[in-house]
């Protein structure tokens, strides 16, 4: 009786932390509602290049956004116009209630070599470190001085929740 209590209590035990996994964001950047081309310039208030208007996604979550301990899966295809040697992207919350610049995830994850005109495909997963108070922007940045203008292709995801 005895191993068999211990045995179901083990069970539970087993049953309750696969319920408590975080759930899993999917983010197709095609999905944007802020267009399908990004421009990336000279940051004003830094010394990077970065996108203007970062691909927004905070419809597609609103009421249902992601928490610590969930993940975020960016599914991205893309061409750009010219050479990049590293794209890198963050997830954050670009709004006016986040100062403008509240990572959503610590990591920081990069696109390498990037060749003018060949498309590039790939998902890149991130750990949620910070609740996003009302916006989920993908920051794209990079290092070197390239004025450049990526053009988003639907990479076969579907954003969504799982």
């Amino acid at each position: 009786m005895k191993k068999l209590l211990t045995s179901a209590f083990i069970s539970l035990l087993l049953m309750g932390s696969l319920f408590a996994q975080g759930k899993n964001y999917i983010i197709d950047l095609y999905d944007t509602t802020n267009g399908k081309e990004i421009i990336i310039k000279k940051n004003p208030y830094g010394n990077n290049f970065q996108n203007v208007n970062p691909p927004t996604f905070t419809k597609y979550f609103a009421g249902n956004f992601p928490v610590p301990g969930d993940t975020i899966e960016v599914h991205f295809k893309f061409k750009s116009s010219v050479d990049i040697p590293a794209l890198t992207m963050a997830v954050i919350d670009n709004s006016a209630l986040a100062k403008y610049w509240l990572a959503i995830s610590n990591q920081y994850e990069s696109v390498l070599d990037i060749k003018a005109g060949i498309p590039y495909e790939g998902v890149l997963v991130y750990k949620v470190d910070a609740k996003p108070i009302s916006a989920i922007t993908i920051q794209m940045m990079y290092n070197d001085e390239i004025n450049s203008k990526i053009t988003l292709l639907k990479s076969g995801a579907r954003t969504s929740v799982k």
